[in-house]
């Protein structure tokens, strides 16, 4: 696990008085998917991918979650859109539920998400401070530009010196975001996550689009 501070830590600051923060596990499944139609209740071993509250305008998601024991969520149409963001539908969510402190978004396209990793991420909100916390895989890949091939050029390096190409036991590689789940405390959700940075590598290999 890696991480990094770039602010001061959550003090905790808002929870009730009990010292206990209201979590809440938040799994996103519009009905309206373009890839695979309904992909987030196909099944998956005999399991379908949300099996919680689930955050839907779909009735046929809402009838699979409540059959699977989960919360149901029944988003608005203004963020049941194409266009509209994880953030957008998170923000309706906690301001529909006051009572919420942390929210866990779970992405239901990673269903090999392994549960010490969740425990290890709360942890890091409840205990160690931190206000945002988010899931990345580490990757040792040669990046290039894009170009066109009218355009009459060659592509450039975005991350490395070709004549030095390193060794991949000697490049730390790069971080990056594979999805599979956000969590953060109530006020950096409503703020838009203006001040993310506070990270996890979670080393995730499997993942599912």
């Amino acid at each position: 696990m890696d991480s990094n501070r770039c602010a001061e830590p959550n003090s905790g600051v808002g929870y009730p008085s009990s010292g206990h923060p209201h979590r809440a596990a938040l799994i996103l499944a519009r009905g309206g998917s373009k890839g695979i139609p309904l992909k987030n209740i196909k099944n998956l071993a005999g399991v379908p991918l949300i099996a919680v509250w689930i955050s839907t305008d779909h009735d046929e998601i809402e009838r699979v979650a409540k059959v699977w024991g989960a919360k149901v969520h029944r988003r608005s149409p203004e963020v049941s859109k194409d266009s509209s963001s994880s953030l957008e539908t998170i923000q309706e969510f906690i301001r529909l539920r006051p009572e919420v402190d942390i929210v866990c978004h779970i992405q239901a396209t990673s269903p090999c998400l392994h549960p010490h990793h969740i425990k290890e991420a709360l942890q890091m909100i409840t205990e160690q401070g931190y206000n945002y916390v988010f899931s990345v895989v580490r990757r040792h890949q040669f990046r290039w530009e894009e170009v066109d091939k009218n355009e009459g050029r060659n592509p450039t390096p975005l991350n490395i010196d070709v004549a030095h190409r390193p060794r991949r036991q000697d490049w730390p590689g790069e971080l990056y975001e594979n999805g599979s789940f956000y969590f953060s405390t109530r006020k950096t959700w409503e703020n838009g996550l203006k001040q993310v940075c506070h990270y996890m590598v979670t080393n995730l290999s499997l993942e599912f689009t």
